[in-house]
């Protein structure tokens, strides 16, 4: 299978002078990885060029089985993780879930692409809603007998995903995963704007990923 793209984007009220200015909610920042590309303008990049970026070649698993992709698209540099610059203990980053540790990075980008710079937003009521459903790596650092350290709890948990995102901005918003199958990260910009408009929060980070590896 192909994993779906992980992407953050950070929403907030339009700053506008009209009247109904206060009702708008725009997008203001977006980050992402996907296969063969590290962002959105190499992504973007591919689909004008019509190149296809889900190969059979150097797949992921050695499965020869009908329910099995054989062709498949493949986000890069998932082992990599700078996990002080996150506030990540070194043996959490090395137990968390690649999509947990993505999804981190690509907030970090989002909230750049808005032109914001990350400090900013400590303090302030801004949301964290992270649609994910299913993880491979969740039961894996469960269950695997060398992943028994307690990390791998906090690593892994769906829980979490949007919960560390918030700890590391220092945000005092609501903080939530949501799991509503293939439409869980429209589900969660669902969310978030409902929640600007009722005014829970000034401004959200919404997100997704989806990983099999």
């Amino acid at each position: 299978m192909s994993p779906k793209p992980q992407q953050e984007t950070l929403v907030q009220p339009e700053s506008l002078g009209d009247a109904d200015a206060g009702n708008r909610v725009v997008i203001t920042g977006m980050a992402g990885s996907f296969p063969d590309s590290y962002n959105v303008k190499q992504l973007e990049e591919i689909l004008y060029k019509k190149v296809n970026p889900v190969v059979s070649k150097e797949p992921r698993w050695e499965y020869n089985h009908p329910e099995i992709a054989n062709y498949t698209g493949q986000a890069p540099d998932l082992k990599h993780f700078d996990a002080q610059f996150f506030k990540v203990h070194y043996r959490l980053g090395n137990s968390m879930d690649p999509m947990s540790r993505r999804i981190l990075e690509h907030t970090y980008e989002a909230i750049y692409d808005a032109g914001i710079c990350p400090e900013q937003l400590s303090g302030k009521k801004v949301g964290v809603y992270i649609g994910t459903c299913m993880s491979e790596s969740e039961k894996a650092c469960f269950y695997v007998a060398n992943a028994k350290t307690g990390f791998g709890i906090a690593g892994c948990s769906k829980a979490m995903f949007a919960n560390r995102i918030s700890y590391w901005l220092n945000v005092k918003g609501p903080s939530m995963s949501v799991d509503q199958a293939c439409c869980s990260s429209s589900v969660a910009l669902q969310l978030a704007y409902e929640a600007i408009r009722r005014g829970d929060c000034e401004a959200a980070v919404i997100g997704g990923a989806s990983l099999w590896l």
